[in-house]
């Protein structure tokens, strides 16, 4: 909305003349406008793996090898009334007890 503003101004020679303006005029008023509100909020999840190691226990066995070794054992005999002696060789055998042990993995 404008306004129009009159002036009068008087001249030297007495004369007057009308001068026009166009005066502005702030008009304001409240209006409802939308609007849109965002709030951060943090979200948070937890994430689980799967961790593994493996464990190692002892596992022993036992058993036998069967070893043998040389050896010489002495023969004696008597003939005609005179004692002959000499060095027989002789295989001697056993069975030698072992252990044997190994890591195997741990079953959970």
């Amino acid at each position: 909305i404008s306004k129009t503003e009159y002036v009068k101004q008087t001249k030297c020679n007495l004369e007057t003349e009308e001068q026009c303006h166009d005066t502005p005029q702030k008009s304001c008023s409240t209006v409802q406008k939308a609007v849109t509100k965002h709030r951060d909020e943090e979200k948070c999840s937890t994430k689980y793996e799967r961790q593994c190691s493996t464990t190692y226990e002892q596992s022993c066995t036992s058993t036998t090898e069967r070893q043998c070794t040389t050896v010489t054992e002495r023969e004696c005999t008597t003939v005609n009334g005179q004692e002959k002696c000499w060095d027989e060789p002789r295989e001697k055998c056993w069975d030698e007890p072992r252990q044997e042990c190994k890591q195997v993995p741990k079953e959970k």
